[in-house]
């Protein structure tokens, strides 16, 4: 897997692991991206030309940003390599608070918020636009 800075249409080759499938129909993944990019806070994970996740930093104002990813379905095998380029990301990035959202029953996002340092700090109900709850986790930079 390489990883690279995030091009436009990227987001919209991601084959979305089951997990995340709900977004495809809330998720712009047609949002031009670039100046994020450009600043190092877009990216892109390729494996033999199949684009299997995007992911970044969405600022809010400074010292503030949301970090996201949409996950493909091949990632699995890759996901070693995914880990260590957000985890490496979270030491690099400009802002003090950080935060994400996951699904209330998704385990495996929980568990790899937890690896990432995020702490759980709110239960989110009916928070995605269908109406289920989420968790919002934060990682404070001290």
């Amino acid at each position: 897997m390489i990883v690279r800075p995030w091009v436009k249409g990227d987001s919209a080759r991601v084959l979305l692991q089951p997990a995340q499938q709900y977004t495809a129909d809330i998720a712009d993944v047609t949002s031009d991206l670039t100046d994020l990019s450009n600043l190092g806070l877009a990216w892109t994970g390729e494996h033999a030309g199949q684009v299997i996740a995007c992911g970044g930093l969405l600022p809010h104002w400074p010292g503030r940003a949301t970090a996201w990813m949409l996950i493909g379905q091949s990632a699995g095998p890759h996901f070693a390599a995914i880990h260590k380029h957000v985890a490496r990301g979270l030491l690099t990035h400009p802002y003090r608070r950080v935060e994400a959202h996951v699904d209330v029953g998704f385990t495996a996002g929980i568990r790899w918020m937890k690896m990432l340092g995020f702490e759980m700090e709110a239960y989110k109900r009916a928070y995605r636009p269908d109406g289920a709850d989420m968790l919002e986790f934060v990682r404070i930079r001290r």
